[in-house]
């Protein structure tokens, strides 16, 4: 059976976002007591600023649209880089944990500071559970179902 890459991108990107927010939302709970609803105004607010906390339900919404809109296109950009990528790096546990990093990297200092984001400070503790959340919830799920697509295509 052919497999659309357009498909496996969105399974792998619903699957990756899915986990993701989830993580983030326990990770928010247990650590600040920060609701669900908080975290998507946060996402909201790297586009809108201050707005998204004040502002009505709308803004959660539109945290969740940009969170996923976020995880399809880290989703996409690993399909398409796949086929290269994996020909230097054949574990799947280390491109995950390669390609959590490189998010996490490019989203706290490329990403995060050009956004409407507050600032909040670097703190190690935060930054290593991020990692650890975008390893496990998104480079994982992405070097699987890559893995899973590309085989015997190159």
């Amino acid at each position: 059976m052919k497999k659309n890459l357009s498909a496996e991108i969105f399974k792998a990107g619903l699957v990756a976002g899915t986990l993701d927010i989830l993580l983030a939302f326990v990770n928010a709970g247990w650590s600040s007591g920060v609701t669900p609803a908080r975290v998507l105004r946060f996402i909201a607010s790297g586009l809108t600023g201050a707005e998204a906390f004040s502002g009505g339900p709308v803004y959660v919404g539109l945290g969740l649209v940009l969170h996923f809109l976020i995880a399809f296109s880290w989703s996409a950009l690993f399909f398409l880089l796949y086929p290269k990528f994996s020909r230097f790096i054949r574990s799947k546990i280390l491109q995950a944990i390669l390609y959590g990093l490189v998010i996490w990297g490019v989203m706290n200092f490329g990403v995060l500071p050009l956004s409407r984001v507050p600032g909040s400070g670097f703190h190690w503790g935060a930054a290593l559970k991020g990692m650890g959340i975008l390893i496990i919830a998104v480079g994982g799920p992405l070097a699987y179902f890559a893995g899973r697509y590309w085989r015997g295509k190159r």
